[in-house]
């Protein structure tokens, strides 16, 4: 869109607004309920939004007609307070000095927007002034009771309307007062991380900062910030190539994509980057076909932001997607699978994001004020070390769980609702629901998480990442192959528990619908997405590709039930295992991911992957795939202490001493692999090792190195372990 097909389409909202003001008014008075979320004052909200639309047409066209209209609506909100009972105004202290006239974080930013675009005109007199400034001093006053802070959205929305309000009302002993409470509750987000992992909010932080720093003169200074810029590419670089933005944390489907939408425009012009325009267009463009009916005066309040911020003259430049890191591992902690650019490429997000080590006291603050006992601080989920979405061919296989079914916790956030393993003390009944055994209050408990590796092969590439759980008293490794020529993903996890328990742990897979379920493997098919509760228009998903999951050497209880999921029906495949487990005991579990055409049979997938070897421990695990033409083995250390040397000598490893035995591989790496064709010739690559062997014959060692014994005052000739090495197999 340029600025042409904006003025088009927020005129066109405008007066479809216009048209449907007066039902909106009466759906406000007929689903007007004062004990509603915390039973704030909310008028109706299609007033302030109308009336920023109508302001911007004013400013940018000077058409009288728009400003009165804008006018018009500022004055009207002050026409619904009566509805409230004196029983409830009573009760609020908020409300000491008068009814707040709107709700301020998501009402004030666009009803004060409205003000500032008429402020000054001959349209409003003193009178109308007097009352338009009053409205808004009532809705500060109000949120001067409660003035959440934190780096995180709810924060700077409050700042996001002090600013404007500042702006609106001009500089008095009152406003410079706001000022300080304003720079306070800043102060945390400017330039600095949220503390926030979720798609849903983290647009309204970025862009609260965002006209923070215009209102206060800072722009320079903030998008000059390192973390400024992060948040741009973060959500460039997170987009499937298709425009879609995947939901994480307490989000819905494709949400609050016009902010993304509006953000990005505002990133791409500061920085001139035509990678932030493209993923901005393919964002708005996919969110586009989604849309039905009239045009949208919601909508149209950010097409107003992008108009003001976006730079027509900036070709887009189509990022060269591959997979990586969303986009490091302390603040981001995801990882993205990808197998190109174009349109149907496929997508596979892993997040291993816990709440992080930074910003204790505001984290601390939140779970002390606020009835979220669900919510990993804030707005996060028990998602640690889950897949967040599988696409493919834009066809969606698996997805994240949705937020909540009413306030006031979101019971989507547990980690049962993740594509992840959950642990649980004692075990479940022989014939009772899985489900039920799992199940329990929903309330998180910290865990740490940290990345092991990321590194990729070409064809082939590999993550492993830790959870260290001392609630369950467990740590969790997860192992994600992607051969990417084949197209499946292999999930290894790995476990230990650290204390003497009996302990179930299930592997828990959320494809949608089951379409057949074998002893060997199911076949899932995400039908469609429910976008927020009671959506009775689901999103409607592509249905050319089914899941198939399999659980190779497994012989564990495994099944599928039907919960709810996402706001509708949804089945749950698991895989459980239950045991006394003493401390230090091991356990692995695998799962193999295949995206495959529905009319082709699953059968004809399924097997690929076998359990080469599982060393008795559970501390070395070997796996082969095979089709006709291609053998694929791979090695995996799960132990990755195994090998090192007992010795007061350094290095702690050798070749000859620490490699250890996969079949045909021999290998002292984290992972290792062969990948052959039916002639013998192929690649091979390992992750933190010396070396590879294949049947006998060294396919590489490390040069050797001379290592000073400081406590013996000699030498020792030792292989160094590198990060990864790969090669052709001659």
């Amino acid at each position: 869109m340029n600025r042409q097909a904006y003025v088009e389409y927020i005129q066109a909202a405008v007066l479809e607004g216009r048209r449907q003001y007066e039902r909106s008014i009466e759906n406000w008075r007929q689903s007007f309920d004062p004990d509603r979320f915390l039973g704030m004052y909310i008028p109706p909200g299609n007033i302030p939004i109308q009336a920023q639309t109508e302001g911007f047409l004013y400013q940018i066209t000077g058409e009288r007609e728009y400003g009165e209209q804008a006018k018009r609506m500022l004055l009207a909100i002050e026409e619904f307070k009566s509805i409230i009972p004196e029983s409830i105004v009573s009760r609020h202290p908020e409300y000491a000095n008068g009814i707040p006239s709107f709700e301020t974080m998501f009402q004030g930013t666009h009803y004060i927007q409205g003000y500032l675009s008429i402020k000054g005109s001959d349209l409003v007199n003193e009178e109308e002034t007097r009352q338009i400034e009053d409205s808004i001093r009532s809705a500060i006053h109000g949120m001067l009771h409660f003035p959440e802070w934190g780096a995180h959205n709810r924060s700077m929305l409050r700042v996001h309307a002090l600013s404007l309000a500042i702006t609106a009302l001009g500089e008095t002993d009152e406003t410079r007062e706001w000022a300080r409470l304003r720079d306070v509750l800043a102060e945390e987000s400017f330039g600095r991380w949220s503390i926030e992992d979720s798609e849903l909010y983290l647009p309204l932080w970025l862009i609260s900062c965002i006209v923070y720093a215009e209102h206060t003169g800072r722009e320079e200074e903030y998008y000059a910030k390192p973390q400024t810029k992060y948040y741009f590419d973060y959500i460039t670089q997170a987009i499937t190539p298709y425009g879609q933005i995947p939901d994480f944390g307490d989000s819905h489907y494709n949400c609050n994509w016009y902010l993304w939408y509006a953000c990005l425009q505002k990133g791409a012009s500061r920085y001139r980057c035509g990678q932030m325009k493209y993923a901005a267009e393919r964002i708005q463009e996919y969110a586009a076909r989604q849309i039905e009916g009239p045009p949208s005066v919601f909508l149209a309040a950010y097409y107003s932001y992008a108009y003001l911020w976006g730079d027509d003259t900036l070709d887009p430049v189509k990022p060269d997607w591959k997979s990586g890191l969303l986009l490091e591992d302390v603040i981001g902690k995801k990882i993205l699978f990808r197998d190109g650019s174009h349109e149907d490429a496929g997508y596979f997000l892993h997040n291993f994001r816990d709440e992080g080590d930074y910003a204790y006291t505001p984290r601390e603050y939140l779970r002390r004020t606020i009835n979220a006992p669900a919510e990993k601080a804030h707005h996060g989920h028990a998602d640690e070390n889950a897949v967040l979405m599988l696409a493919k061919q834009q066809n969606i296989l698996l997805h994240d769980g949705g937020y909540r079914d009413q306030a006031p916790n979101g019971k989507y956030r547990a980690d049962i609702y993740h594509n992840r393993l959950v642990f649980r003390e004692g075990q479940p009944g022989e014939e009772g629901s899985m489900y039920e055994f799992i199940h329990d209050d929903g309330t998180y408990r910290r865990v740490t998480t940290e990345l092991l590796h990321f590194h990729t092969f070409g064809g082939i590439e590999y993550s492993r990442t830790r959870l260290n759980d001392p609630y369950r008293q467990m740590l969790w490794d997860r192992a994600i192959t992607y051969l990417k020529e084949e197209g499946v993903y292999l999930v290894m996890d790995w476990t230990v528990s650290q204390a003497d328990q009996w302990l179930s742990t299930v592997n828990l897979w959320h494809p949608g619908k089951v379409l057949e379920a074998r002893d060997d493997y199911f076949v899932g098919q995400v039908q469609h997405i429910y976008r927020y509760p009671g959506d009775t228009q689901p999103f409607v998903n592509r249905k050319e590709l089914a899941l198939l999951i399999e659980f190779p050497g497994s012989g564990r209880r495994k099944g599928h039930e039907e919960i709810r999921r996402c706001y509708g029906e949804s089945d749950m495949i698991y895989e459980a295992d239950s045991r006394h487990a003493p401390a230090g005991s091991m356990n692995v579990f695998v799962t193999v991911l295949t995206p495959f055409a529905v009319q082709d049979k699953a059968e004809d997938y399924a097997g690929r992957v076998t359990v080469a070897s599982l060393s008795p421990e559970n501390d070395q695990l070997a796996l082969t795939y095979r089709r006709p033409g291609r053998t694929i083995e791979l090695a995996y250390k799960l132990d990755l202490n195994k090998g090192l040397l007992d010795t007061p000598h350094y290095p702690k490893y050798s070749w000859d001493e620490s490699r250890l035995a996969y079949g045909s591989i021999e290998s002292d790496a984290d992972f290792a692999f062969v990948d052959r064709d039916a002639s013998g010739e192929g690649s091979y690559g390992f992750v933190n090792g010396a070396g590879i062997r294949l049947e006998d014959r060294d396919l590489y060692l490390t040069p050797v190195m001379s290592s000073y014994q400081f406590h013996t005052g000699t030498y020792l000739t030792a292989h160094h372990k590198w990060r990864a090495w790969t090669g052709p197999i001659g």
